[in-house]
C-alpha cells in the first residue's frame, strides 16, 4: 500500500515528466492490463473537471490501475462524487485524495456569470445542481481584487472551498486525515505549461 506522501510524490514526479516532454507512460501494456482483472489498488483517487484539456492520467503520467478518477464540470462534491471519495479510501486503501482545479474554467465561467447576473432560477435543474456547489466558493471572494478577474479568483477559491467541504462532509475522511492516515489536497492545473499547483494539503 502507498502511504499518502510517497502517492503525492508519485503524482508530481510524473506531472514533471510530462511537462518536460519526458512521459514515460507507464502500465499501459498487456501485462498490466491482465494483472488488474481480478481487482484493483490505485494509489491516490482524483476528482478533477471534466474539462476535456485537463486528462488526469496523462497529465500525471500514469496507467492502468493506477489512479482512481471522478470528474465532474467544476469538480464539484455532489453526493455521488462523495461516495466514489469514500469508496475509494474505505475500499480501496487509497491514502491520497486529490480536487483538482484548473485556469479557464468554463463551469466556473458560467457560475460566476449567473451569480453575478442573479439568474439561477433561469438555469436547467441540471445545472443548478452544479451551480450550487461552486456559489458558495464565491461568496468567499469578500472583496475581490481589480486587477485579477473574478473567473480567476474563484477557480482558486472553488479548489479550496471543495476541499474544506469534503472535510466537513464526510466524518470518516475527516477522521483519517485527523489522524494522519490519508492526505487531501487541492491543486490547480495550468493548461498553458501543463503544470500542477499544490494550493492546499490537509493532513
Amino acid at each position: 500500500m502507498t502511504d499518502a506522501k510517497e502517492a503525492l510524490q508519485r503524482l508530481t514526479d510524473g506531472n514533471a515528466r510530462f511537462v518536460n516532454g519526458k512521459s514515460t507512460h507507464p502500465n499501459r501494456c498487456d501485462e498490466t492490463k491482465n494483472s488488474l482483472l481480478n481487482g484493483q489498488k490505485p494509489f491516490a483517487v482524483i476528482l478533477s473537471c471534466s474539462d476535456s484539456r485537463v486528462p488526469v492520467e496523462i497529465v500525471f503520467d500514469v496507467g492502468l490501475g493506477d489512479v482512481f478518477v471522478i470528474r465532474t464540470a467544476g469538480h464539484v462534491l455532489s453526493d455521488e462524487v462523495m461516495g466514489s471519495i469514500e469508496y475509494a479510501v474505505r475500499h480501496l486503501g487509497v491514502n491520497l485524495v486529490m480536487i483538482m482545479g484548473h485556469e479557464n474554467c468554463g463551469a466556473i465561467k458560467s457560475a460566476v456569470k449567473s451569480y453575478k447576473e442573479k439568474s439561477f432560477e433561469k438555469l436547467s435543474p441540471y445545472m443548478q445542481s452544479i451551480m450550487k456547489h461552486i456559489y458558495p466558493a464565491i461568496d468567499k471572494i469578500v472583496c475581490p481584487c481589480c486587477e485579477t478577474p473574478l473567473e480567476d479568483l474563484s477557480v482558486k477559491a472553488n479548489i479550496l472551498y471543495q476541499v474544506e467541504d469534503l472535510l466537513k462532509k464526510d466524518n470518516f475522511i475527516a477522521e483519517k486525515v485527523k489522524e494522519g492516515q490519508i492526505k487531501v489536497v487541492g491543486a490547480k492545473y495550468e493548461l498553458k505549461t501543463g503544470k500542477i499547483e499544490i494550493m492546499t494539503e490537509k493532513g
